[in-house]
């Protein structure tokens, strides 16, 4: 709650699917944040699931072992919590639960801000190369990837959107 994560770097940026940056400024200024209903628990535990079936999958074709972490970058206050990162701290990974949808992105190689936000912030923070971005539902069936690099500007942005951001908090009034 008291650092900026990359999970909601899509809001700052106004690219979330699920919440706007007014959302989240309120919540962060009141610490108030929505229930988790069964329905939406179920939702999280099956992405839970399938992001352990993934990482294995993913493990073997990498040849190499990839460990969850929450890493942060106390100069900047930004955190993220990685699905995974090899020993190296070259390679990153992040697991979104299987749709069609975001699977034809991922061939694309072609993401939407919603998601590459995000990544943009995990290789900020931890500094590695590269994130192996996947959807999968825990199965090779249904399990695809694509590399992700840090796009020259996106950096900047991310953290020119997060100053402004901790300065809007700042001055926050409900």
């Amino acid at each position: 709650a008291k650092h900026n994560t990359a999970s909601e770097a899509p809001a700052v940026m106004g690219a979330s699917k699920y919440m706007s940056r007014s959302d989240l400024l309120k919540q962060k200024a009141t610490g108030i944040t929505p229930d988790v209903d069964s329905a939406k628990q179920a939702l999280f535990n099956r992405g839970h699931a399938a992001e352990e079936g993934a990482r294995a999958i993913l493990e073997e074709i990498i040849g190499e072992d990839l460990y969850p972490v929450t890493a942060v970058c106390e100069k900047t206050n930004l955190l993220a919590s990685l699905d995974g990162l090899n020993m190296g701290e070259t390679i990153a990974f992040e697991c979104k639960l299987w749709n069609e949808r975001l699977a034809e992105q991922v061939r694309a190689g072609d993401l939407e801000p919603h998601y590459y936000w995000q990544l943009e912030q995990e290789l900020l923070v931890t500094g590695a190369e590269k994130v192996i971005f996947v959807t999968s539902d825990g199965t090779r069936d249904k399990f695809i990837s694509m590399e992700y690099r840090a796009v020259p500007g996106r950096a900047e942005q991310l953290i020119a959107a997060w100053a402004q951001f901790d300065i809007d908090l700042a001055n926050y009034r409900p």
